[in-house]
């Protein structure tokens, strides 16, 4: 993208329609960008790092426990707008306000987003990452902070991004010697030339320091190494993981979930199928969604399992074939170089029971292993190594052509490694293709998963 602007426009245009979670509508979520009207040490200067690092942060942030989710309310603002933003937020009690280039461990034992969920039930102020320096003024850095409304409110709005000149700080420091873990400071009244005391305001600890990053990408250094790593990966290159270079503690954390992993169940609902006959079904390798389309659709034909990873679709045919119980499957995957996820090993207990919950439409395994032997038995199974969001078009078309196709994309377009590896406008392009050589060349079809913006879509032109 160009500039700040074009990308923060185009997220909030594909993201407009998305509704709030129910429970949800309190909290407010604040992506900021540190614009060269800031002060020099947080000016970031735009290029692709900056954009990658802003595309990750507000993938981050839309929703969900790991942010694979939806339903939070964006704002997105230069740091300078914070304030006026903030003005902005009456029908909110909280708001996490994070930098561009701040990175969170999403699949650590409780997520950032699942902190501050709970932090917002303790009625405390506010919290950040607090420089004290010797003799110098006291602030909050912009990369992340979390704050009361409520309260903010009450203190007649005092301004986020102020500089104390007076306050009352906590002895210990969590490194150096300015960042002490909590800080009382004393908003300046110009008029009266007096103090207001405001609520102590918190650090962050080092349970959660150690499990997000921010990318300092106003460092030159900094910026030309993560330039370099984000080339990288968007080149997709045979090998790319094994050639980031790893010192930089924003892709230490950002590839805590980069592995490639097969998902041997499913991790989304079935949601409501369509009564129209098809003869092809075209679907990821991941869990049993294609034994259960087969079974109930309206369909006699072909099944197509794809995947942009070889060893995926390795596992899927042998799991296929075998017919695997759970219990193979946990013996298979404890002897396999590839990543093999379940659902019940999902450390995060919260998420765990999310998911169990989301995939009972499903049914149980037993049940699903049974659906898969029958489809076996009746029908004609190819596995295509293919990436969906850049496919050979040319074998796709040839095999769609004519058809009555059944096209499921699961969470493809809108998944975290999809979003490192292309741009937002990537992706929203591609889908854009892919619905396009659907209506141009099948004799009808319904589109089933989630857009690039993580929104669930059914499209059909059937």
């Amino acid at each position: 993208m160009k500039n700040f602007e074009d990308t923060k426009n185009l997220w909030l245009k594909h993201t407009a329609n998305i509704k709030t979670k129910k429970g949800f509508e309190h909290l407010v979520f604040i992506v900021v960008y540190p614009n060269k009207k800031a002060a020099p040490y947080v000016t970031l200067q735009w290029d692709f790092a900056a954009e990658k690092q802003l595309q990750t942060t507000l993938l981050q942030t839309s929703g969900g426990l790991t942010g694979a989710g939806t339903g939070h309310d964006q704002k997105i603002c230069y740091l300078t707008e914070l304030n006026d933003v903030l003005d902005t937020c009456d029908n909110y009690t909280h708001a996490m306000i994070v930098s561009v280039g701040m990175v969170f461990d999403m699949v650590c034992h409780t997520t950032a987003i699942q902190r501050f969920y709970d932090w917002t039930k303790t009625g405390e102020f506010c919290r950040g990452h607090i420089i004290a320096r010797p003799n110098e003024k006291a602030f909050l850095h912009h990369q992340h902070i979390e704050l009361n409304l409520q309260k903010w409110r009450e203190l007649d709005k005092p301004n986020i991004r102020q500089k104390w000149e007076k306050y009352k700080r906590a002895d210990d420091n969590f490194h150096d010697d300015y960042t002490p873990s909590w800080i009382t400071p004393h908003k300046r009244l110009f008029e009266t030339n007096r103090y207001q005391k405001l609520p102590t305001i918190t650090n962050f600890p080092v349970e959660e320091r150690r499990h997000k990053s921010w990318a300092y990408g106003h460092m030159d250094e900094r910026r030309k190494m993560q330039n370099k790593n984000w080339e990288l990966i968007s080149s997709k290159k045979m090998g790319w993981r094994d050639e980031i270079d790893m010192s930089d503690p924003y892709f230490q954390i950002l590839f805590t979930r980069m592995y490639e992993v097969f998902y041997a169940e499913n991790t989304e609902s079935l949601g409501r199928l369509p009564d129209k006959p098809f003869d092809l079904i075209m679907t990821p390798t991941a869990g049993y969604s294609g034994e259960v389309f087969a079974e109930k659709l309206d369909f006699d034909g072909e099944i197509v399992f794809y995947d942009y990873c070889s060893e995926n679709i390795e596992i899927k045919q042998v799991i296929v074939d075998m017919n695997m119980s759970m219990d193979e499957i946990l013996l298979y995957a404890r002897n396999s170089n590839q990543i093999i996820a379940v659902n019940n090993h999902t450390s995060n207990k919260n998420h765990r029971d999310a998911l169990h919950e989301r995939t009972k439409s499903f049914g149980t395994h037993e049940e699903l292993r049974i659906l898969q032997d029958k489809m076996y038995e009746k029908y004609d199974i190819d596995y295509w190594l293919m990436d969906i969001i850049k496919p050979d078009y040319e074998k796709l078309i040839k095999h769609i052509k004519n058809k009555k196709v059944f096209f499921d994309i699961s969470n493809i377009y809108g998944y975290h490694v999809s979003h490192a590896c292309y741009t937002l406008d990537e992706l929203i392009d591609s889908f854009n293709r892919l619905i396009d050589t659907l209506e141009t060349y099948t004799e009808y079809y319904y589109l089933k998963g989630s857009n690039p913006l993580k929104k669930g879509v059914r499209i059909t032109n059937g």
